[in-house]
């Protein structure tokens, strides 16, 4: 009887929990692309590269829809079999509210596990990835922009002449170089050869020129350097919507955040940035384990023929718990409090009110708490 019953009560939460993800994974990915838009177009992304970037933001689409559909999926599993009566033929052939737990227990840990390995190996992973995309495009637009003869400004207020390009190996010969980033000091320089070296890890691009010599005047004086090797950085510039901050915190392992945690002293600010990311990683698959336990509980409060108020509800606790994980990350930075206490804080309190509804719940206790029941229609007639 429990396999049996175990098997029937993870194939209905199953299906709803695929369909739920696929849609989305299909919104969220939609509204990604579309921050990034601007990138895909000004460096001119190829089809390879275009399937690279959705494989490498991904990860941080599947840490928000993982829980929320894993939520859903509990919900509307339960309010069907509610509503077709099922679970009054399973309480009256005595099996509990209790006995039907393990396998949403099961359920809720799979993708508790699945949440926490996507924010410890694939995001750190996925934003690693990203941050040498960037440098990759930014390496491939400047090469493939400059042409032999030819004025590129590619690199912003720096305007490039090389009089000759070796297509194989990318090396420039009789180049010319305008650089405009100071307006007031506006450098000339001129040089036998140059060519253009990514670094990945910083993020940027470095301009190496030989062979040369160098021109800057202002209103009063005239300098002319002559150099045998000269080297300009060009950094590389993340979309708007990802700012470097959160891409260098983001692509750090676990093990990173720590250390780098390590190098400043407690208390200190920057030592509660790299410590909120790290217990952030690990409060959101247990918040994923909360909520997905309090989508069943309030699932099973509803009654056959009324209006269901379980999926508004779990989706207004969802959202309730992402902006309280939210305040506790920026209150972390700036308090006394230990950071890994206030990042758990949310999980605690969620953690007692899914503990209560399901007590309440079990003990079929509901109809005294009508606040958990905005649209519950009370049975009672009125008397004059």
């Amino acid at each position: 009887m429990p396999l049996i019953l175990y098997s029937y009560l993870a194939a209905e939460i199953l299906a709803p929990f695929f369909a739920s993800l696929l849609i989305l994974n299909g919104v969220l990915f939609t509204g990604r692309i579309m921050q990034l838009i601007d990138l895909i177009f000004s460096m001119n992304i190829s089809l390879a590269d275009f399937i690279r970037l959705c494989f490498f933001i991904s990860p941080k689409l599947l840490l928000f829809s993982i829980p929320m559909a894993s939520s859903i999926a509990v919900i509307l599993a339960f309010a069907r079999l509610v509503n077709d009566n099922e679970i009054i033929a399973l309480k009256a052939a005595g099996v509990s509210l209790y006995k039907m737990l393990p396998p949403v227990i099961i359920f809720a840990a799979c993708t508790a596990l699945s949440t926490g390995f996507i924010a410890t190996k694939f995001i750190p992973a996925g934003s690693l990835a990203m941050h040498n995309l960037f440098v990759k495009l930014a390496t491939e637009k400047i090469n493939n922009g400059i042409q032999a003869k030819r004025f590129s400004d590619n690199t912003g207020n720096l305007i490039l002449y090389v009089n000759k390009v070796n297509l194989e190996t990318k090396q420039w010969q009789g180049v010319y170089l305008s650089d405009l980033r100071d307006k007031n000091h506006p450098i000339t320089i001129l040089a036998q050869g140059g060519s253009l070296t990514p670094h990945m890890e910083d993020m940027y691009l470095s301009m190496n020129l030989h062979n040369g010599s160098l021109h800057r005047e202002n209103s009063t004086i005239t300098q002319t350097i002559n150099f045998r090797d000269y080297t300009i950085n060009v950094p590389v510039q993340a979309p708007k919507s990802i700012s470097s901050q959160n891409l260098s915190k983001s692509s750090m392992t676990q093990t990173t955040l720590l250390r780098s945690a390590a190098k400043f002293k407690a208390g200190s600010n920057k030592r509660a940035h790299f410590l909120s990311e790290y217990h952030k990683r690990l409060a959101l698959p247990a918040g994923c384990f909360i909520l997905t336990l309090l989508g069943f509980s309030l699932a099973l409060r509803s009654r056959p023929g009324q209006r269901n108020s379980a999926l508004p509800l779990g989706i207004g606790f969802f959202l309730l718990y992402y902006i309280s994980l939210t305040m506790a990350e920026n209150l972390s930075i700036d308090t006394i409090i230990p950071v890994g206490l206030i990042m758990w804080l949310p999980n605690f309190i969620f953690g007692g009110i899914s503990t209560f509804i399901i007590f309440i719940t079990a003990n079929e206790k509901w109809q005294d708490f009508h606040l958990l029941n905005p649209f519950r229609v009370s049975n009672k007639r009125s008397t004059s």
